[in-house]
């Protein structure tokens, strides 16, 4: 090994001698060579081409070499590596190209291990029940166009593979034909935590950021013909969470002696769980002509507080609109009202308008540059990332982008509560 400081703080002498950009091509070669060559430098020379002279200048003098009369060389690695070793690199040219570009990978291994891992998958899909049916031998095969099963990072993806199929075995025995037509699971539907401790063991062995429950619910979308997680589980006679995660509504509408009707009638704000979505809590969609939705649920407080029952339906979207918050939109959405949105006059809040009026057709509210301009007199907040196009309104990005100030939904508060209070969007 070599005797060259290496001390904490020490500078590498690669990154210091040979990290001009006179060397670049030549270790970009060599990199790319031995690479591609499972890292042996016992191979054909490299070829450079349309050297300037500084390159070639650099280049020959590293290898004590005349210069050529044109502008090309042929370099071989292994005398590359052997001036490397003499001149203190102790590793030579691998030491080198790892200083210089982060450690080098192997892809023939690579490729190797990616046939062998492919052939064991390959074989336990096909000695697999389950397979029997095309679709899940389809959704296999899918596995490897996508390298779904390989970005899980787990030690044995066969074994997972395995694993996944049993579960999706035993889910085809549970299919029911009539849930499968539906947006909610059918009577024999029990909890996913429920389902995974009687089949597994382990209640939480199907959860979502589990290997076996993301690659079983990859299966299940497949298989049920949809990109709904919830409504894919559900045809399997398994129920995603109903009632941990809920939607913020202030008066939605609801039939007599309903569930939404007494939280209107008493102007009182509602979490709205799947649950209640899927078996119904007595909203009534026909009577809602437009909804407001705003990205702060501190406005749906204050509307209750400030406003009371003369409050429009209003709903909180609480970030990004998923899974409940966006079933709800949906289910108002669909029976006709007009939706219309505001957020956080900032980059996230863009963000989130942007995708909802894309999603379910809302109607931006106090989202111009107008409305911009004059918040921006009242409370704000640096706006520290660049605002992308506003096609609502082009000129609210380019006035968000020109004075670089953000405006919360909180600090324009009395704007928004006089437009709820009279309806206006």
């Amino acid at each position: 090994m070599s005797d060259r400081d290496t001390s904490p703080g020490a500078e590498p002498p690669a990154a210091s001698i040979l990290s001009g950009t006179e060397y670049a091509r030549l270790w970009a070669a060599a990199r790319r060579r031995l690479e591609r060559n499972g890292l042996t430098l016992a191979t054909g020379p490299v070829q450079l081409e349309d050297l300037s002279d500084t390159e070639i200048g650099a280049i020959c003098g590293l290898l004590g070499r005349r210069r050529p009369s044109n502008d090309r060389l042929r370099v071989r690695l292994e005398e590359v590596d052997a001036v490397l070793r003499r001149a203190g690199f102790g590793d030579g040219l691998v030491e080198v190209l790892e200083v210089l570009g982060g450690p080098l990978t192997d892809r023939r291994a690579a490729r190797l291990r990616a046939d062998e891992v492919r052939a064991r998958l390959d074989a336990v899909a096909n000695a697999h029940p389950a397979t029997s049916d095309p679709r899940v031998g389809d959704w296999v095969r899918t596995l490897h166009q996508r390298g779904r099963i390989t970005r899980l990072g787990v030690d044995d993806p066969a074994a997972l593979l395995g694993d996944t199929l049993d579960v999706v075995e035993a889910l085809r025995a549970r299919r029911d034909p009539q849930a499968a037509t539906g947006t909610s699971p059918g009577p024999r539907a029990v909890p996913l935590s429920v389902f995974a401790a009687g089949l597994l063991g382990d209640a939480h062995q199907l959860d979502a950021d589990r290997p076996l429950g993301t690659l079983v619910a990859d299966a299940l979308r497949t298989l049920a013909g949809t990109d709904d997680a919830r409504l894919a589980w559900g045809q399997f006679g398994v129920q995603l969470d109903q009632v941990n995660s809920s939607a913020l509504a202030f008066m939605l509408p609801g039939e007599p002696s309903s569930i939404a009707s007494a939280a209107a009638a008493a102007g009182q704000p509602l979490r709205v769980t799947h649950r209640m979505i899927e078996t119904g809590f007595g909203l009534d969609p026909a009577a809602i002509e437009a909804v407001w939705l705003v990205e702060n649920p501190s406005i749906v407080t204050l509307a209750a507080d400030r406003l009371g029952t003369g409050c429009p339906p209003l709903i909180g979207l609480d970030g990004m609109p998923a899974g409940i918050v966006a079933a709800l939109v949906d289910q108002v959405r669909s029976a006709g009202a007009t939706v219309h949105v505001h957020t956080d006059l900032d980059y996230g809040g863009i963000a989130i308008a942007t995708h909802v009026q894309a999603r379910f057709d809302a109607r931006p509210w106090r989202m111009d540059a107008e409305d911009y301009l004059a918040a921006i007199d009242g409370p704000t907040l640096a706006l520290d990332r660049t605002i992308p196009p506003t096609p609502w309104s082009p000129g609210l990005a380019d006035a968000m982008n020109r004075h670089r100030r953000a405006v919360h939904e909180e600090a324009n508060f009395p704007t928004l509560l006089a437009d709820l209070a009279s309806h206006r969007a």
